[in-house]
């Protein structure tokens, strides 16, 4: 082999393996994680790349919440409440994405989401352990 060929393999790898991180570090860029008095969350999936990886991350969190319009164009920016049983707010985040993974223990909760003003609340949500509930939103 000559030396011309064997020097390329260095930066053949190093290119290589530049582009891998980049390629991994931008697929979570699009995925908002948080967490707000205990409870995590997951939002995003403006694309469907990113919603295969989000539905994979996202797999083991109790609710997973999606916001369309009537047309079924999916909506970002969506100001999302959680609230125990007692009507006291449990999280309180903005949704990154149309899709929104929550982490939540057994029970049964109120939801609210709100978009442009325009709020939505869903009543009597019961979470069960080792499932996932999914609730659509459209406005």
């Amino acid at each position: 082999m000559s030396i011309w060929k064997l020097s390329m393999i260095p930066i053949v790898g190093f290119l290589l393996t530049i582009f891998i991180l980049s390629i991994s570090s931008g697929e979570e860029e699009f995925v908002k994680r948080g967490s707000d008095r205990g409870i995590s969350f997951l939002s995003g999936g403006v694309g469907l790349r990113e919603r295969e990886i989000l539905k994979e991350m996202g797999k083991d969190y109790s609710l997973k919440m999606i916001f369309s319009n009537k047309k079924g164009e999916y909506l970002s920016d969506v100001v999302v409440k959680i609230l125990d049983q007692d009507e006291k707010t449990i999280l309180t985040t903005v949704s990154n994405g149309p899709w929104l993974f929550i982490d939540l223990p057994s029970g049964a909760y109120h939801l609210e989401a709100s978009v442009r003003g325009d709020r939505k609340r869903i009543s009597q949500v019961r979470v069960e352990e080792k499932s996932q509930k999914v609730v659509s939103v459209q406005w």
